[in-house]
């Protein structure tokens, strides 16, 4: 029984300092806007940043979606089918709205 206890406490501590490690390191990475004072490459820099706004966005259009389509699950049949359409609806308008400025003009 006291091997049992001091190896469950020995996985404890090993556990609670891998933990740590990993939240000191995430503390240590700037966010690609901060990376990019120190990059000698703007053209990179500036597509980095791009690329980090266009995510985060899309993360947010989809969690406003996954909300969209809770507030719909406590409706009956057809409420709730017209409720789904709607946020799929608004789903697909934000993304074109997203996706606007991106695109390429010919």
């Amino acid at each position: 029984m006291k091997r049992a206890i001091v190896v469950a406490l020995g996985v404890a501590v090993v556990a609670s300092s891998a933990a740590g490690f990993g939240i000191s390191a995430a503390s240590r990475s700037a966010p690609p806007l901060m990376q990019c004072t120190q990059a000698a490459d703007t053209d990179v820099c500036r597509m980095r940043v791009a690329f980090a706004a266009r995510v985060d966005l899309r993360a947010r259009i989809e969690a406003r979606y996954e909300a969209d389509r809770a507030k719909c699950a406590p409706l009956a049949l057809a409420q709730k089918d017209a409720c789904l359409i709607a946020a799929h609806a608004a789903r697909g308008r934000a993304l074109l709205e997203a996706a606007s400025p991106y695109e390429r003009r010919s």
